[in-house]
């Protein structure tokens, strides 16, 4: 779960800097984005579980983030249709983060098992919504039909029987963020949406 969410951070921190383009921000605007998008979802949480939030605890996640950032600054300018990586790298962001909630969500007893699921849902979306606030985009969570919180739910009732079937939680994890993360991605290319419930 440890390496699994460093891979999460730096990959919602890409997804930051990728998202930032279009304002062309400076260095420092593009390390807050990369900032703010990896660790928007874990401090929701944590703040939701009411303990000091766990991203700060350990050195590693700034230097992960740094370099994730300061990478994707430096291939930026080559990268052409960057709307498609944006949508690559938050996907495997909010499959690692939906699985890193569901985790601490089940293991917090205080709430019934079933609230991990939401816990997931609210870290891996957290991020992406800071980030698309940030850059004044609407927030993929509030676009109309957007499959985008669906697969953070479909993956959390993945986790939820493997958790009844008492398997370990590091499969549990890798489970949650391969549905989230393939689910995700096969809507973006398939376009699959949810029915609105107004007509125009």
């Amino acid at each position: 779960m440890y390496y699994l969410s460093l891979v999460g951070l730096s990959a919602f921190a890409i997804s930051g800097v990728l998202a930032s383009k279009e304002k062309r921000p400076d260095i420092i605007g593009g390390l807050i984005l990369a900032f703010a998008t990896a660790l928007g979802g874990g401090i929701c949480r944590d703040a939701i579980l009411g303990q000091p939030a766990a991203s700060f605890k350990d050195i590693n996640n700034f230097y992960v983030i740094l370099i994730s950032a300061f990478i994707a600054m430096f291939f930026l300018k080559k990268i052409e249709r960057h709307n498609s990586k944006l949508d690559f790298f938050d996907a495997i962001g909010l499959g690692v983060f939906n699985a890193s909630g569901f985790i601490m969500g089940i293991e917090f007893t205080q709430f019934p098992a079933f609230s991990a699921i939401i816990l997931g849902a609210i870290t891996g979306t957290g991020g992406g919504v800071t980030r698309d606030i940030l850059c004044n985009r609407m927030p993929y969570l509030l676009r109309s039909g957007e499959f985008y919180i669906t697969p953070t739910i479909i993956g959390g009732l993945a986790g939820l029987i493997l958790f009844y079937f008492g398997l370990s939680t590091d499969l549990i994890a890798i489970t949650i963020s391969l549905v989230t993360i393939i689910i995700r991605l096969l809507s973006l290319k398939y376009r699959w949406s949810l029915p609105t419930y107004y007509k125009y």
